[in-house]
């Protein structure tokens, strides 16, 4: 079994239990497990042979056992007996956005509902309003987020199918009967959502291939077999299809396969034709033979690169290696997993020049939000840090919450002792689309913040961003110096290519930030480059590729 495999049963042991109302310090212990193992830098089974699982954080003598059984048998007893106590389709409702283990609970027990079909209709009859606790709203909610799951049927994150796309390809790239084999489709291009994942293999050996294939740890089932292709399902039932080429045909493909459909069609008008192109060496050669000058899989959506191209105007894109730092990273102090200490080494180690702490402030005490005393008293804490550190400058923060009316969480006497102040929405989402972008744009004026937090509010195949209306944000933004947040954490990748783009189209700077609540999530920072390479960024454009002490001036709002 590997992490995500492992992680998975634990946290649906805790999910169950919760639904049972077990004891509530047993269900914590496999949330806060799942979540370690999740993190895990190492292969789970590597502490397994080696009789280390006991140092998983949060791993005790009971959790420990179940994940032995994992190893060895594949399987967990605990787990399986578990699921025979409730109707799996308990599991499935909680999928909803906003759905919890109570009101998930109540429906079941008051009106005997246990799948997503019985909901619906349960709340298009108005049952759901007259249940112990729950009202007109959570039947809305219900009825919007089983439309939002239906719209996303089929299609996980970029960090759930990249991850295993990559071990995937690795996998068939080790083969001596492989000459290449890359990423294709909208995985290569970097969509935030994929439907699937799709590898083109450079082989003389089709059929040996497909039994290597077949031979992945990672599959789940094989569908279907054709000459040149083989599709099936990788664990978590993510579909997946092997695309087999003659070597000399490579590049040609490549390029075909990588797409996007509209982007296809503009080459071909173009006299794109895989037949004309074997032979070819790389892709760079293709489109130069097209009159092109080479475009990047994330620019492959037909939004103008081909003109782009044609004009010798493509951007120039950010890197991974272009960042200097991390601007909202959470620590123990509120919700985070590690002290502030381990974030900033982790830092170190990746080669950030700065690191800014941004723990959650008092109004959102779900997630042990600071006050003012407790700021402070961090802000001491980075002192000293700051003082017995030369490598890196640790960035005294706060994410504060922007209130209903737009006002801060906190006063402007605190907020000025701080470096950096990320401002963003955790309640209100409902609000219409005028009060809330006048809420935001209150924030915006403050004249301590420097960065809006993940804008849009949205997570990914859980949850539509508020409706706001983006152009009178950035236009404030930009007047106030205020830099729009990519939030790196797949879920969200907030804001999206598109509105990036935009704000950079209108001098609006971003900050490309993990919003780590682990040490390990600070290198989600990944898919916060590919979605700002996505909306054509650059280094410029990015407040955290800057030395600090450009980037100390624009927090200060000096020219």
């Amino acid at each position: 079994m590997t992490n995500r495999e492992v992680a998975y049963i634990l946290d649906k042991i805790a999910d169950i239990l919760q639904i049972k109302e077990d004891n509530s310090f047993k269900v914590r212990a496999y949330r806060k497990a799942a979540q370690s193992v999740y993190h895990l830098d190492e292969d789970i089974r590597t502490l397994y042979m080696n009789k280390q699982l006991s140092d998983i954080p949060g791993v005790g003598t009971g959790v420990e056992k179940k994940i032995v059984e994992m190893m060895e048998k594949g399987s967990c007893e605990y787990y399986e007996l578990l699921l025979k106590e409730i109707p799996p389709g308990l599991l499935e409702m909680l999928t909803i956005p906003g759905l919890g283990h109570k009101t998930v609970k109540v429906i079941y027990e008051q009106l005997g509902i246990d799948n997503l079909n019985d909901l619906l209709q349960a709340a298009q009859q108005k049952k759901i309003r007259n249940l112990p606790g729950l009202g007109g709203k959570t039947e809305y909610n219900i009825k919007k987020g089983i439309e939002l799951l239906n719209q996303r049927h089929g299609q996980i994150t970029l960090g759930m199918a990249l991850p295993l796309a990559q071990d995937f390809c690795t996998y068939l790239l080790s083969l001596d009967i492989v000459q290449n084999a890359s990423i294709v489709g909208s995985v290569r291009r970097g969509k935030p959502l994929v439907g699937d994942i799709d590898i083109l293999v450079a082989t003389w050996s089709y059929e040996k291939v497909k039994e290597r294939v077949a031979n992945y740890k990672g599959i789940k089932l094989i569908l279907s077999e054709e000459k040149d292709c083989i599709k099936g399902m990788l664990n978590f039932n993510i579909e997946f299809e092997v695309i087999m080429i003659a070597p000399d045909d490579y590049y040609g493909k490549l390029l075909w396969t990588t797409g996007s459909k509209e982007h296809r069609t503009r080459v071909r008008e173009l006299g794109f034709d895989e037949d004309r192109f074997v032979g070819a060496t790389s892709e760079e050669e293709i489109y130069e033979q097209l009159g092109l000058n080479y475009i990047y899989p994330e620019l492959r959506e037909n939004k103008g690169e081909i003109e782009a191209a044609q004009e010798g105007q493509l951007p120039k894109l950010i890197d991974m290696s272009d960042l200097k730092g991390d601007l909202h990273v959470h620590s123990d102090w509120s919700d985070g997993a590690h002290k502030i200490q381990d974030m900033v080494e982790t830092a170190r180690q990746m080669g950030y020049s700065y690191l800014a702490i941004t723990d959650h402030s008092k109004s959102l005490p779900i997630s042990g939000g600071l006050n003012e005393d407790r700021l402070r008293a961090q802000s001491r804490v980075i002192e000293e840090i700051n003082k017995n550190v030369k490598d890196i400058f640790v960035l005294k923060g706060i994410e504060v919450d922007i209130l209903r009316d737009g006002r801060l969480d906190f006063e402007s006497e605190i907020l000025s002792e701080l470096d950096i102040v990320v401002a963003s929405i955790h309640s209100n989402f409902k609000l219409d689309r005028e009060k809330q972008t006048e809420r935001i744009i209150n924030a915006i004026k403050n004249p301590h913040v420097n960065i809006i937090g993940h804008l849009s509010g949205r997570l990914l195949n859980r949850r539509s961003g508020y409706e706001i209306d983006v152009e009178k944000i950035l236009e404030e933004a930009g007047r106030n110096q205020v830099a729009l947040e990519i939030n790196s954490h797949p879920d969200r990748l907030d804001i999206d290519e598109d509105t990036a783009r935009k704000a950079r189209d209108m001098g609006v700077k971003i900050a490309i930030n993990s919003d780590a609540h682990d040490k390990n999530d600070l290198k989600l920072q990944i898919y916060g480059i590919i979605n700002a390479r996505r909306g054509w960024l650059e280094k410029d454009d990015i407040i955290n590729t800057w030395d600090k002490q450009r980037l100390m001036n624009f927090l200060r709002k000096k020219d």
